[in-house]
């Protein structure tokens, strides 16, 4: 069994409705219509733009500090192995639509939009972080990203 980072549910609780609730908001302003915050797809927020299904999985990652903008030495965004099973749902229901991770900075005014295409070629690998040892994490080299100003009210 592949180990990962323990649920944290205080952290959820911080973090999803924050990062939703910002994704909503860029969503609407933006032109997607039907825009649906409830995970029934096994992603964050299901909506269209146009006639196109669009499926967005979010995350805040607590270690780009807040207020900053991404460290010129980080050169890849990592996105947890466990999401495989938002990707594999995606493929298997014949790649409907896009899929997109976004990776917020903690105060949600910047955050990294990546293709589901891009997350599922890139590459995966273990790594040890101060939670546990061998995680693994899709790779994704940030020329394969989009950095976008959120400019969004956090409330």
């Amino acid at each position: 069994m592949m180990e990962t980072k323990r649920f944290d549910r205080k952290l959820y609780n911080k973090a999803d409705p924050l990062s939703n609730g910002v994704m909503v908001k860029w969503l609407d302003k933006n032109g997607y219509e039907e825009i649906d915050p409830k995970e029934t797809y096994g992603v964050d927020i299901t909506c269209k733009k146009g006639d196109t299904p669009a499926f967005f999985e979010t995350e805040i990652k607590y270690s780009w500090v807040k207020g900053q903008d991404w460290p010129n030495h980080w050169d890849e965004i990592r996105i947890p192995y466990r999401k495989h099973k938002i990707i594999d749902k995606w493929v298997q229901s014949g790649g409907e639509g896009t899929l997109t991770f976004v990776v917020f900075r903690p105060d949600c005014k910047q955050a990294w939009f990546i293709d589901g295409q891009v997350v599922r070629d890139a590459k995966v690998a273990s790594i040890n972080n101060k939670y546990m040892s061998n995680e693994k994490f899709y790779h994704i080299d940030v020329n394969d990203a989009n950095l976008i100003n959120i400019n969004i009210e956090v409330e």
